[in-house]
């Protein structure tokens, strides 16, 4: 399982919210590296709660995750 469970971490997130709400709420709430890099891979759509973000973390099973919005075309 990838990185540590986020959500202790963003209950100060203001839900739904993207990936950037998300990386601010972990870093302002003293998160390391093992949150905030999975965080920062998550696809850039909105997310509901805590849960739903830890789940789509879970849900890659540790396989490296990319933005296809920053890729070239």
């Amino acid at each position: 399982m990838p990185g540590t469970d986020p959500r202790p971490y963003l209950t100060d997130a203001k839900y739904p919210c993207g990936r950037d709400e998300l990386l601010r709420a972990a870093a302002a709430a003293g998160a390391g590296d093992d949150v905030l890099g999975p965080l920062g891979t998550l696809p850039a759509r909105d997310y509901a709660d805590g849960d739903g973000v830890w789940e789509a973390i879970r849900s890659y099973n540790g396989a490296p995750l990319h933005d296809t919005a920053k890729e070239a075309p």
